[in-house]
């Protein structure tokens, strides 16, 4: 199976846009299922499709470091047209949550940003786009960045990405109710709730400190997590496989 796919995000899909190769230690999960489809997935800055940006906020219009305008430029570029066959992949929100758990309302940071994310799709099915894979939010409560702010940090966090994901399905069922396209949900919160769960059976070792916190890291792939944000190559491969179960109709327990 030979597509094209084109990436709209943050440092989770990151290539080399933001001039620091990749957030990880090793292949990201846009590009292992770009492979598994049958293309190579590259920077948009080196002539690819993959136009997400480490940083990436979902809101704002200025710059590529917002979803919002890389789609904007994606369509310039095309001159509003849209590949209909083409697999387009949006993902973010994660960088607007961040910034917004220490905020005097983060509330509005999860409705922005999950509200974005339908207009975003809404633009690109109305310039010929018609097939989307859209993962929600892990519990960024869990990611060691949050956690070392201590346990109220930990709540907003957690509050603020079950009530960005209700509110993201929320705005996919109207777009996906209103236009004529095909949209695959991943759901990345259970993942990672699977994950946590039963570390070993996933074939990590350890699922709450980042990799390089200690200095070189041995085993990467021993670690859900690369730096205190990010997750390890091996983390990126499980995310990958269950995004392409996504896209072909098989559920993450493995089910149709």
């Amino acid at each position: 199976m030979n597509r094209a796919v084109v990436v709209f995000g943050d440092s989770l899909s990151d290539t080399g846009n933001a001039g620091m190769g990749r957030f990880s230690n090793g292949p990201v999960w846009v590009e292992r299922l770009a492979e598994r489809l049958g293309t190579r997935l590259t920077a948009s800055s080196q002539g690819g499709t993959n136009y997400a940006v480490g940083g990436a906020r979902t809101v704002g219009t200025s710059g590529p470091t917002s979803l919002r305008a890389q789609v904007d430029g994606y369509l310039r570029k095309t001159g509003r047209q849209a590949d209909p066959k083409a697999l387009y992949v949006v993902y973010g929100g994660g960088n607007d949550l961040r910034a917004a758990v220490g905020a005097s309302d983060p509330w509005a940071a999860v409705m922005g940003a999950a509200g974005t994310m339908g207009h975003i799709i809404a633009d690109l099915a109305k310039a010929g786009a018609t097939e989307f894979l859209v993962p929600n939010l892990p519990d960024l409560g869990r990611i060691p960045e949050i956690r070392r702010y201590g346990p109220n940090a930990v709540q907003i966090a957690t509050m603020a990405s079950i009530g960005y994901n209700q509110t993201l399905a929320r705005s996919l069922d109207e777009v996906e109710q209103r236009l004529p396209i095909r949209l695959h949900r991943l759901d990345v919160w259970a993942l990672l709730q699977t994950v946590l769960a039963d570390p070993a059976a996933a074939g990590f070792a350890n699922v709450t400190e980042p990799c390089v916190a200690q200095g070189p890291c041995r085993d990467p792939d021993r670690f859900l997590f690369w730096d205190s944000i990010h997750p390890t190559a091996a983390a990126h491969a499980r995310l990958a496989e269950a995004a392409l179960g996504a896209v072909s109709g098989v559920s993450q327990d493995g089910r149709r």
